[in-house]
């Protein structure tokens, strides 16, 4: 008589059928729920390429989350003017937009904020995006100094801090100035940068972060190389600083959900990352979506403990199964709208329930 067969096991690249879940957190599609307060942080990260549903999916996750968790505020960040969400307020930044981004808006934690650190954070987003070299970079820092100290504001006096920060006008002005009295340097700085400055967005009142659905739309912002760059990097920062200076959560719903479509535009992001290895704990989290899985750094992937992916083009499926830890031949068979799904160590298939599909 044989012996009988061991029982089976679950290995890491495979996939299980979702067993019945009780409906609680935000309903994805086909049994899968996925609930940021049961997981070792709220972060997700969705792959898929164009025409896999990942829009509808990023949409119907901020929509449910702003449904199911209404104390949770959400910061969209859309690069091509189609992630517009019920009850939203949005801001479109272009040339003839009445608001715009501030980068020299400072934190004010004064363990770790200020102008000086925000002169150095400023003019390593601009040598970034803008390609400037050391140089610039320095006299960058110079400049930025100098236009804090003429609104009065004092690295070693942070009852300063709280005034109105310069922007991008003043940070042009002086510039020019300089210039004129002579600096060949200065000439250079000012054809990095002058593209920023005839553009004008850095230049505009900045619309409050605090309310519950706001949605920045940089799609005008293509046209120019570096803009959603220095905008994402800008508005990322800004919303980190606040959630330190609120300090800790004791609730496991988060604060505050932020949303990146075209994760290529901060995939060396600073902030982000410390969003990703540090937020959790202030309640700020991050979905950060991308056609390329090449677009997503490492730590980000690492640091998320939920992870979407859709179809992807055939080129990308050996290193989605690798870096997502799924079989290759479940990420080949993937049709529209079917995903992949791991919260921390669970994985499921399922059919996602798209956004029109839930208004």
């Amino acid at each position: 008589m044989a012996k009988p067969l061991p029982p089976a096991t679950l290995k890491p690249n495979q996939v299980k059928q979702a067993p019945p879940v009780k409906p609680t957190g935000i309903f994805l599609g086909d049994n899968v729920t996925w609930n940021p307060c049961n997981l070792r942080n709220g972060h997700i990260v969705i792959v898929g390429t164009s025409g896999s549903g990942k829009t509808q999916t990023l949409k119907a996750i901020a929509y449910e989350l702003s449904r199911v968790y209404p104390s949770i505020r959400l910061l969209i960040i859309d690069y091509h003017g189609d992630l517009e969400l019920p009850g939203e307020i949005c801001y479109p930044l272009n040339m003839e937009s009445n608001y715009g981004i501030n980068p020299l808006t400072l934190d004010l934690d004064t363990k770790g904020g200020g102008p000086s650190l925000q002169t150095i954070a400023v003019a390593a987003i601009l040598k970034k995006s803008l390609l400037m070299g050391s140089n610039q970079e320095g006299l960058t820092i110079k400049i930025l100094t100098y236009c804090y100290q003429m609104k009065g504001i004092i690295a070693d006096d942070p009852k300063t801090w709280t005034r109105e920060p310069p922007t991008f006008a003043d940070l042009c002005l002086e510039i020019e100035a300089r210039i004129i009295a002579g600096c060949k340097e200065s000439e250079k700085l000012m054809l990095k940068m002058a593209a920023v400055f005839e553009y004008g967005i850095f230049t505009r009142p900045q619309p409050p972060l605090n309310v519950p659905i706001v949605r920045f739309d940089l799609s005008a912002l293509a046209k120019v190389p570096g803009l959603s760059a220095i905008a994402t990097e800008s508005l990322i920062k800004q919303l980190l600083d606040s959630h330190r200076i609120l300090g800790e959560i004791e609730s496991k719903i988060p604060r505050t959900y932020l949303f990146i479509d075209e994760a290529k535009e901060v995939k060396n992001s600073q902030s982000l990352k410390l969003i990703v290895s540090d937020g959790r704990k202030y309640g700020l989290n991050a979905v950060v979506a991308s056609q390329s899985d090449k677009e997503i750094s490492d730590q980000v992937i690492a640091n998320s403990s939920s992870k979407i992916v859709l179809p992807v083009d055939h080129t990308e499926i050996v290193r989605v199964a690798k870096r997502f830890r799924f079989a290759e031949s479940v990420v080949a068979s993937l049709h529209s709208l079917e995903a992949l799904v791991r919260m921390d160590n669970d994985a499921y298939k399922t059919k996602i329930q798209p956004f029109y599909q839930r208004i």
